[in-house]
């Protein structure tokens, strides 16, 4: 294919995903609820250039990179009156829309223009990306360095370069100036500088000049992870005691019973990437794996499969398997498969190529229909409407902890008497007393999402009492009735996608939160992550007085 069709199909492609992912920037009504993102956006906030730019003054237990807090503190410098949360979204989606391109220039790298295009369609039309693109998280810039690093470790293998190096290493520094994740950058830096050629003894200065480079970098983005390093490493390492599971938090306990590598890949062939495009690319890295095992690669390639490898190994066996973690190797497989699809030969690589095509086809159609999810309200606000039209004023609502309260804020001005069901905590018989207590004067039981039932129901030998008090509810037994059900769902026409919370729990949910569709596909059980921040389902149940 020439160069300048291939230029004008990259813009188009650009384009396109840029559409995706500037569509539905103000997703939530600006309520920040995405918990990371609510997080991250209010310690930017806190911050001041030039005067108070320490993380750790607003939030001694903050644990990620500090780069995306200046990237919007210094937005916000820039211009005062920008709320911090859009902005953060917008640069999010730029970020995103960056890690399109530089998945371009990497396949290129690896395998030519051709691949390059494919594996940059990969990832555009990826519904994983398209999602976080509108969260502001750490994931999203980390992905972007981490491509960026891994595409001048490629450049150095095949040239040997010293400037090659050193960009790699200011890549990498920024990734993990993004997030800690990125130091698995360090395996395909290290083999690009031994498979770089050039002679021996340039192999460990090109490490050297890598690691420094990349130290430096590290450090401008990140002046008080060294200027207080026992707070950065002793959070650091609170975080990574959550990722393995040796340190017991709420948000990772519906990870309890997923087993390592079938749940994250699943995941992805259920969402993230979507059946057709998962099969590929997941498939064409595996061929590109045996493909190394028979030391048939290129000697660029070696450096990708020094990334992938390794980073899907560790993130795989994580205890904490939320999806958003594979954002910054997802690129480097739509690399490993679009060069597997232009390796081929015949007949075979006519077939594949047809697949390739299909599954970019169904991808677009997946990421159409999701975006549209984005034209109705969040659950969250349209609950909160109906509860201040709809309960009257001083009514006792008995919401989750952990959960987002409802209704949001202060609506309307609505006056209610909340209480919190501390159903997370370990069942035990005070627990229950204090839950029993707010439901014998709770005239509306509300849950926010899945977050609590999806997880404590399906662990009943550590919260027995909560998965019976679930079932009970769902069931009509606790004295309570389904009255309101709000969601939104990916729609294209008149197909409507949706998933199925309580899949395996023995109870199903009430018959007002059956979706009315001429076409329903459902995609089984889904990570809570990839629903509950943007499209939740809120059940509310009310006193049923017989």
């Amino acid at each position: 294919m020439k160069w300048f069709p291939i230029r004008i199909l990259l813009l188009f492609l650009l384009l396109l995903a840029a559409a995706l992912r500037f569509r539905g920037l103000d997703w939530d009504g600006g309520i920040g609820a995405h918990p990371d993102e609510r997080y991250i956006v209010g310690v930017a906030e806190a911050l001041r250039w030039p005067d108070r730019l320490n993380p750790f003054e607003v939030s001694t237990d903050f644990a990620y990179g500090h780069l995306p807090l200046y990237l919007l503190a210094l937005s916000r410098a820039l211009d005062a009156s920008a709320d911090p949360l859009f902005v953060g979204r917008g640069l999010a989606a730029l970020f995103d829309l960056g890690t399109v391109a530089l998945t371009f220039a990497l396949g290129r790298q690896v395998w030519g223009r051709r691949a390059g295009l494919l594996a940059a369609a990969f990832v555009a039309l990826m519904v994983l990306h398209v999602q976080q693109a509108h969260f502001y998280t750490a994931d999203v810039p980390q992905a972007f360095f981490s491509v960026g690093a891994l595409l001048f470790a490629v450049r150095l293998a095949a040239r040997g370069q010293m400037q090659d190096a050193r960009l790699a290493g200011a890549w990498a520094g920024l990734a993990v100036g993004a997030k800690f994740g990125s130091a698995l950058l360090a395996i395909p830096l290290g083999a690009a500088c031994f498979a770089a050629p050039v002679r021996r003894g340039l192999r460990w200065r090109c490490a050297l000049q890598v690691g420094v480079v990349g130290g430096v970098a590290f450090a401008l983005a990140n002046p008080f992870a060294l200027l207080s390093f026992p707070i950065f490493w002793r959070n650091v390492a609170r975080e990574s005691a959550i990722a393995r599971g040796l340190l017991d938090v709420p948000y990772t306990r519906q990870f309890h019973a997923a087993w390592p590598y079938v749940y994250p890949v699943l995941q992805q062939l259920r969402w993230g990437m979507g059946w057709p495009l998962g099969v590929v690319v997941f498939g064409g890295w595996a061929f590109f794996v045996w493909r190394a095992a028979r030391r048939l690669l290129p000697s660029p390639g070696w450096a990708v499969l020094a990334w992938t490898v390794p980073f899907v190994a560790f993130v795989g066996a994580l205890y904490a398997k939320f999806p958003r973690y594979w954002l910054p190797v997802t690129p480097a497989l739509a690399v490993c498969a679009a060069g597997t699809i232009v390796s081929l030969h015949g007949r075979i690589r006519n077939v594949v190529s047809g697949l390739a095509y299909l599954a970019l086809v169904c991808s677009l159609l997946f990421c159409l229909a999701f975006v549209n999810l984005y034209d109705a309200p969040h659950p969250w606000l349209a609950a909160s409407e109906w509860i201040g039209d709809y309960v009257p004023r001083g009514s006792t609502l008995a919401v989750e902890h952990w959960d987002h309260p409802l209704p949001v804020g202060l609506i309307g001005g609505y006056d209610y008497d909340v209480r919190e069901l501390p159903l997370f905590d370990e069942d035990s018989e005070a627990k229950w007393v204090e839950i029993e207590a707010a439901l014998a004067e709770a005239d509306y039981v509300i849950l926010a999402s899945r977050r609590g039932y999806a997880t404590l129901a399906r662990w009943s030998e550590r919260y027995p009492l909560a998965a019976r008090y679930y079932r009970r509810l769902f069931e009509g037994e606790l004295g309570f009735e389904p009255v309101a059900c709000f969601g939104r769902y990916p729609h294209l026409g008149p197909v409507v996608l949706r998933d199925d919370p309580a899949a395996g729990l023995g109870f199903a949910l009430p018959g007002v939160c059956q979706t009315r569709a001429a076409v329903l596909l459902r995609s089984g059980r889904l990570d809570e992550s990839f629903v509950v921040y943007d499209h939740p389902q809120v059940v509310i149940f009310r006193r049923r007085f017989d």
